[in-house]
């Protein structure tokens, strides 16, 4: 019986130490493991299981929503859903991407071809040329998307006049990049 009451005092005396100790054992890095979810998102897509890549990358998304490493998970999620046929969710997920980083053209062009997909090109050149008066970004949306509609000559001098208005952007020198290598000869940039 003295046993017991003694053992009861110590479990009372070290039970908030050792629940402190527990604590510090298991906190989470939420940066850490969102890459390790993103990681698992992209073997899963690699091998066509997409609704668990879907899963991995919207987990990503939630434990780093404000980085810009997010745009990645935003950009391989919006990846799986056009794999599944799922353009518009695949839109809205690159819109949420492109905010986050809206210097990754690749960004763009895959915007351009979810447009395709809904076959709302027309309706999305109209809203973007409207845009370009405010934002500068938004003349790489029209020439990705005169591209998409099969007006590769309009869609590249759309982005050369984005290079010569706005030489300073980081975005600037993959446009050119681009540029060098879809244009004819004579439309590359130096």
């Amino acid at each position: 019986m003295y046993f017991a009451k003694v053992l009861t005092i110590l479990c009372l005396l070290f039970a908030p130490a050792a629940a402190q100790a527990k604590m510090e054992v298991f906190k989470i890095d939420a940066q850490r493991n969102a890459v390790d979810h993103n990681n698992r998102g992209v073997i899963y897509m690699q091998d066509r299981y997409y609704a668990p890549a879907i899963k991995e990358f919207q987990m990503a998304v939630m434990l780093d929503p404000d980085t810009q490493a997010s745009s990645v998970y935003y950009a391989n999620l919006a990846n799986c859903y056009m794999k599944i046929g799922y353009p518009a969710l695949a839109q809205d997920t690159l819109q949420r991407a492109i905010k986050k980083n809206p210097m990754n053209l690749s960004l763009y062009q895959d915007l351009a071809v979810t447009f395709k997909r809904q076959n709302i090109l027309e309706q999305k050149l109209k809203y973007y040329q409207k845009e370009s008066r405010k934002n500068p970004l938004a003349q790489v949306m029209v020439g990705f998307i005169l591209i998409e509609q099969g007006k590769d000559e309009a869609g590249i001098a759309k982005l050369q006049e984005f290079v010569y208005t706005e030489p300073d952007l980081i975005i600037s020198n993959g446009v050119k990049k681009y540029i060098n290598e879809h244009a004819n000869p004579l439309d590359k940039l130096e």
